[in-house]
């Protein structure tokens, strides 16, 4: 399993990254993670627009999901068929429009387990004060989308090898329904990550702060996610 950083940037985009997108491919199966604000740009440096297989979208933010369109436009340029689209059951409507020979639209709630190509994800509801949701794929990555820290992300961690966390705050200066970097390496921590990967990184943060908060409880190994680093699981 590969994970690809295809954008970071937290809220709206940086100077030097798109929003959050995260690309995870197996056996020539293409899975992304969100699809925020800016990524379907950066996304074609890693795989074509039609190559993508089916998209899971956290929660309906414009930072995580809004790049559907621009995803939706690129494949029917080249006649791609319908993209199979997993999120919450707003999604429809923050999208503003829904053709199913574009997109197929598959609410996630109640969560449970999805089979999508080799992956066998898992989904668990987390708590950001709308319906959001985190995924597990396989053994290999769980990404918190935005979430308070909740003991259903944490059933969800426990055992994976990559935590792919948000980090959108300082300890003493958390943002609500948000992870601080200190209580993402507590997750990592908690679930005995081998790698945790900080993301979801507002441009007007001191990012090496974060990252010291985090590798001071996370007792594993933490790097800041950046637009195009390429992780095996």
């Amino acid at each position: 399993m590969r994970l690809t950083i295809v954008g970071c940037s937290g809220s709206v985009p940086g100077p030097d990254s798109a929003s959050s997108c995260y690309l995870v491919e197996q056996d020539g199966y293409r899975l992304l993670l969100d699809l925020g604000t800016g990524a379907a740009g950066p996304l074609q440096r890693h795989c074509a627009p039609e190559q993508v297989d089916a998209v899971a979208i956290s929660h309906a933010h414009n930072d995580h999901y809004y790049d559907l369109n621009a995803l939706s436009y690129l494949r029917q340029r080249v006649g791609a068929g319908p993209l199979d689209v997993y999120g919450p059951a707003n999604l429809p409507g923050a999208l503003g429009w829904s053709d199913e020979a574009v997109l197929r639209l598959h609410p996630v709630a109640p969560p449970g387990p999805l089979a999508l190509g080799p992956f066998a994800v898992r989904v668990a509801r987390v708590e950001h004060g709308m319906e959001s949701y985190a995924y597990r794929v396989g053994d290999g990555v769980c990404f918190t989308g935005d979430t308070a820290p909740c003991a259903e992300l944490d059933k969800l961690a426990d055992g994976c090898a990559i935590v792919l966390a948000e980090a959108c705050g300082y300890e003493r200066d958390s943002v609500p329904r948000h992870l601080s970097a200190a209580d993402a390496g507590l997750l990592a921590a908690r679930a005995g990550a081998r790698l945790l990967v900080l993301t979801h990184l507002r441009s007007w943060l001191d990012h090496d702060r974060l990252l010291a908060e985090a590798v001071a409880v996370a007792g594993c190994p933490v790097v800041l996610a950046t637009p195009g680093l390429r992780l095996h699981a």
